[in-house]
């Protein structure tokens, strides 16, 4: 509950609201993903940012997601699920592990598709070298979230749904922020 008080953006919400989108957004990435369970990736999901209202990642920031996959696994919860608590921030860059067990395939690709279509949505896009949000690096996260672990997603329509989560707060067209996302996508693929 303590998410409801650390706000992602001013435009875009609380930390609670984004999990509530990434994980209504699950819906449509899970069946995706051979092996990967709705239940166990929804428990993750929701699991997944807690740790940031803790002391210890107040303290070490580089503990977040590490120190949660701890806790969940200190409260009970399955391995899968503390793994996904662990891993949805990665891979952070090129040097970077790539997640490839399903649940934090999920997880990963709910939180940071997420995060990119919301941005787009409210036109805080990369321009030439600014990229304060790092929307570059988490497109290339999405990338090989999908190549590495060969993965066949319906980038446009998960797009849109995506959109769809923020239609209350934004006032942006859905089919042109997933076609302008579409093409930053095709532009980071030619990086990567």
């Amino acid at each position: 509950p303590d998410l409801e008080d650390i706000v992602f953006h001013a435009k875009m919400g609380t930390l609670s609201a984004k999990v509530y989108r990434a994980e209504r957004l699950l819906k449509h990435i899970v069946p995706h993903i051979e092996g990967a369970i709705v239940e166990d990736a929804h428990r993750a999901n929701r699991l997944a940012k807690a740790d940031l209202t803790t002391g210890m990642v107040s303290e070490f920031p580089d503990l977040q997601g590490v120190i949660g996959r701890y806790y969940a696994l200190h409260d009970g919860e399955k391995t899968e699920v503390a793994d996904a608590v662990a891993e949805h921030y990665s891979p952070l860059g090129p040097n970077d592990n790539c997640p490839s067990k399903p649940l934090s395939v999920a997880v990963a690709l709910a939180d940071k598709i997420d995060t990119l279509v919301g941005f787009f949505a409210i036109d805080e896009k990369p321009t030439g070298s600014k990229d304060p949000f790092a929307l570059r690096r988490a497109a290339l996260s999405v990338i090989r979230l999908i190549v590495e672990n060969e993965l066949r997603l319906p980038l446009l329509a998960v797009f849109k749904a995506a959109h769809s989560h923020y239609e209350e707060l934004v006032s942006s067209d859905a089919d042109a922020v997933a076609g302008d996302l579409l093409d930053f996508f095709a532009d980071r693929l030619k990086v990567h």
